[in-house]
């Protein structure tokens, strides 16, 4: 596998391994997680509302096709299949269950907004973009986003290199061959 493949599929993996608690389903006889305050129940509601707004859905869409990718990849590497019977076992026995689950991400995406704003804060952030500038704005940060993903994968790669290069010695002798 190429260095910068690597570097990206390692990337995806902690992202994936970092929400992995989140998706998590409590353990039998698991500590019940605290009790949400009045407030922040007030605020889910109004960020359930902002929900499609924000493109929430799609993106939890986006994101589990997204993890497709890597379970294929995952399913190859432990069972040695071909990418073809690897996606056909990810799609026919694992995806399901992602997709299944897609609310609860979908719901687990809506807690931060609730935990750092209040109610009238989230209703007040709707009102702003359902004007012209705050409609612009929701088309326009998907591109802006994916400028700056394009910025920062240019960047990585570029320091990458570079520092592979310079340390190309020592990454040797530490067993690395980059």
């Amino acid at each position: 596998m190429k260095p910068m493949r690597l570097f990206a599929s390692a990337l995806m993996i902690g992202g994936l391994l970092a929400a992995a608690p989140v998706m998590a389903q409590p353990a039998p006889g698991a500590v019940p997680a605290p009790a949400v305050s009045p407030e922040v129940k007030a605020a889910l509601v109004q960020a359930r509302a902002m929900a499609e707004m924000l493109n929430i859905p799609q993106q939890v869409k986006t994101l589990i096709q997204g993890m497709r990718s890597q379970l294929v990849q995952a399913t190859i590497q432990a069972s040695g299949k071909s990418v073809e019977d690897a996606a056909k076992i990810v799609d026919d026995v694992l995806m399901p269950d992602f997709n299944a689950a897609a609310p609860e991400l979908t719901e687990a995406m809506l807690q931060p907004w609730a935990n750092n704003f209040s109610a009238a804060e989230l209703k007040g952030l709707q009102d702003f973009y359902s004007t012209p500038l705050g409609s612009k704005l929701l088309k326009t940060v998907p591109v802006v986003s994916q400028q700056v993903t394009q910025v920062v994968q240019g960047w990585s790669q570029r320091v990458f290199r570079a520092a592979v290069q310079k340390h190309q010695t020592e990454l040797h002798e530490r067993g690395l061959k980059f």
